[in-house]
């Protein structure tokens, strides 16, 4: 019999991982996945997954077996750290479902393209963005622009927060009104903050 798993990851004690969670139940209970043994754990993404409980789980897990969680990012902090997981999943016959984009990672070599392409494409995505980070500031200070947000404006928006997972979706294709489902947010809402904090770069 197949078991089945989930990883819910926040960085701080101040992020909500019932959010994660009820969106995760939810896409379980569509496809019969139960029971089902839940993880959460408080710690950064940055902290290698094999040391955390993610990888203690994956220990545990076997062929056949399930992993769900909400997103890659929850995996780890980088498209490379993501891979690594995933191929050491791949190796040990577990399957991974990304529940909020309904991709399955199962071994198949479609999966394994999908793999593939979303560490290339977002791998190239970070290149530009620390590329752009770089010129950005040097650029506007040679055409004597004022750096940093006008005086009385908080200068943040709604999905803030989220722009490295907007990102991550923009790399792999994922069109906008699937983006905007999986955030939770209009498509308006999702639209205005692509054209305001990434276009622009």
């Amino acid at each position: 019999m197949p078991r089945y798993f989930a990883y819910l990851r926040v960085s701080t004690d101040g992020q909500e991982v019932e959010s994660q969670k009820l969106g995760l139940l939810e896409y379980a209970n569509r496809r019969g996945f139960a029971p089902m043994e839940l993880v959460a754990e408080t710690v950064s993404r940055a902290a290698d997954w094999r040391g955390r409980q993610l990888g203690a789980l994956l220990e545990k897990a076997g062929p056949g077996d399930t992993i769900l969680t909400p997103e890659f990012t929850r995996l780890a902090a980088t498209p490379g750290q993501v891979f690594t997981f995933l191929e050491a999943a791949a190796s040990k016959g577990v399957i991974v479902h990304i529940t909020k984009t309904g991709t399955v990672m199962d071994g198949s070599m479609q999966s394994q393209l999908l793999a593939s392409a979303f560490s290339m494409a977002s791998l190239i995505e970070l290149s530009f963005i620390r590329e752009r980070t770089r010129e950005g500031p040097r650029r506007a200070k040679q055409e004597g622009k004022r750096l940093g947000r006008p005086p009385g404006t908080s200068g943040r928006l709604k999905l803030d927060e989220r722009e490295d997972e907007i990102r991550g979706y923009l790399a792999i294709g994922l069109p906008k009104r699937r983006m905007a489902k999986a955030l939770g947010v209009a498509y308006n809402t999702l639209a205005r903050f692509i054209e305001k904090k990434i276009l622009p770069g």
